[in-house]
C-alpha cells in the first residue's frame, strides 16, 4: 500500500444526536484522539469535518492508536488527493500496482462534490484493471480499494481498522466502580467508560478474609491505560472489623449484609468522588450473592442508582472481554473471601435485611469506615 499521509476516524452514535450535543462530543473524542496520539510520541494535527475527524499524520501506528479510544468505530490509513477522478485513478492505481492482486473492487462514497459514486467506481475501476490487468470481482474481491470522495479532499484507503465503539470518554458524568480484584469488576469499570463515564475504583480491603489489594491495583494501571490521558482515583477502604462484626451476629447473612455496609461506604466516597452512580461487576447468578432476591435486598431503600454492565453477560464472556482490555492477567488467581458461609442465604428477605442492618448500625460504621480513605492517583 502507498504511504498514508491521513488517517480517517469514523464515529457512530455522535452522528445520531443534536447539533450542539454532537459538535460537543466530537471535540471531546478530538481532543481525546490527540492526547492518545501525543502520549505515543506521534507527530500529529487532528482536525473535524463533517461526519468524521482527520488525523494528518505519516505514522503507520496512529490508525491503531486511535481505534483504541472510546467513541471510534473504524480508522483507515488513507492517501489524501484533490477530488478530482485523475487525481484519484492515480492514487488507487498505484496502490494497487502495489498490491498486485489477482482481482479487485472498487468501494466509492462522495460528499458534496457533482461527481457520482457510480461514476466513481466505474472510471476508477477501468484505470486500476488497464494498468494492473487485474480483474473486478465486487463479492470476494483479493483487494479492496475505497474512495472517499469529499468537497476538500479525496481519500483513497485499503485498510479498515475496527474501534472501540461507544461514547467518547469524558461524555458522560463520573462513575464509582467497585473493584474487588477479580476478574469481573474491572470489565464493569471498562464497560461504563466506554459508554463515556470517567470513573474511580473503589477498593474494599477485607482483609484478613481476603487480600486483593495487589490485583485490584494492578487492574487500575491497566484501566488507565483506556483514559486518554485521565488520572483514575484508586481508593481503599478497610472493611475487616464490618466483616467480622456481621458474620459473628448472622453468619448466614454476611455477603448481602457486607454489599449493604460496601453500598453505604461508596455513597460516602461517591459525594467526596463527586460521582453520580455506583458500578459492579455483578452477572445474574453466577454466585450466591448475585441472585436476583439478593439483589434487591442489597440495594433496597439505598436512594442512590448503582449500575450493573455485566447483569446479562456469562463468565465466558466477561473473560473473553477482560482478555481484550488486559485485565484477565492480573486478576485471575484471586482468591475467595474466608468469611463467606457454607451455605449463604440465596433468597434474601428485604424488611429482614433491612432489620438486621439496623440492628447492626452499618450506617454508622459505614461513615466511621469511610474516613479511613486512602486515595491514590494513578
Amino acid at each position: 500500500m502507498i504511504s498514508q499521509d491521513v488517517v480517517l476516524v469514523r464515529y457512530g452514535e455522535i452522528t445520531l444526536k443534536d447539533r450542539w450535543t454532537r459538535q460537543n462530543w466530537e471535540r471531546i473524542l478530538a481532543g481525546n484522539i490527540a492526547f492518545s496520539l501525543g502520549k505515543a510520541g506521534l507527530e500529529h494535527k487532528v482536525t473535524r469535518g463533517e461526519g468524521r475527524i482527520f488525523i494528518q499524520t505519516p505514522d503507520p501506528r496512529a490508525s491503531e492508536i486511535a481505534a483504541r479510544v472510546f467513541g471510534v468505530v473504524s480508522t483507515s490509513p488513507a492517501r489524501a488527493v484533490a477530488p478530482d477522478l485523475k487525481e484519484i485513478c492515480q492514487a488507487a492505481v498505484e496502490m494497487a500496482l502495489k498490491a498486485g492482486p489477482a482481482t479487485f473492487a472498487i468501494r466509492p462514497r462522495r460528499s458534496g462534490i457533482s461527481i457520482s459514486s457510480e461514476e466513481i467506481g466505474r472510471v476508477v475501476g477501468d484505470a486500476v484493471r488497464k494498468m494492473t490487468g487485474a480483474s473486478v470481482d465486487l463479492e470476494e474481491p483479493e483487494l479492496e480499494i475505497f474512495v472517499e470522495a469529499r468537497r476538500e479532499s479525496a481519500y483513497i484507503f485499503t485498510q479498515v481498522v475496527k474501534g472501540m465503539g461507544g461514547l467518547p470518554l469524558g461524555s458522560q458524568g463520573k462513575m464509582l466502580a467497585l473493584v474487588s480484584g477479580g476478574i469481573d469488576s474491572p470489565v464493569a469499570a471498562w464497560m461504563m467508560m466506554k459508554r463515556g463515564c470517567p470513573v474511580s475504583l473503589l477498593h474494599f480491603d477485607s482483609r484478613p478474609y481476603a487480600d486483593a489489594l495487589q490485583p485490584s491495583l494492578k487492574s487500575a494501571k491497566v484501566l488507565a491505560g483506556w483514559t486518554s490521558g485521565r488520572k483514575i482515583d484508586f481508593i481503599e477502604v478497610p472493611i475487616g472489623r464490618g466483616i467480622e462484626k456481621i458474620s459473628s451476629h448472622y453468619p448466614r447473612a454476611t455477603c448481602v449484609l457486607c454489599r449493604r455496609l460496601m453500598y453505604w461506604i461508596a455513597a460516602e466516597v461517591m459525594e467526596m468522588e463527586a460521582a453520580l452512580g455506583i458500578v459492579t461487576g455483578y452477572s445474574m447468578g453466577q454466585v450466591a450473592s448475585q441472585t436476583a432476591e439478593n439483589i434487591l435486598a442489597e440495594q433496597a431503600a439505598m436512594g442512590m442508582p448503582v449500575f450493573h454492565p455485566l447483569i446479562a453477560m456469562d463468565k465466558a464472556e466477561i473473560m473473553d472481554l477482560a482478555r481484550k482490555i488486559g485485565t484477565y492477567e492480573v486478576t485471575e488467581e484471586t482468591e475467595s473471601c474466608t468469611a463467606v458461609p457454607k451455605k449463604p442465604m440465596t433468597k434474601a428477605r428485604r424488611h429482614e435485611i433491612l432489620a438486621m442492618e439496623e440492628e447492626l448500625g452499618l450506617r454508622d460504621m459505614a461513615r466511621s469506615l469511610a474516613k479511613e480513605m486512602k486515595v491514590t492517583r494513578i
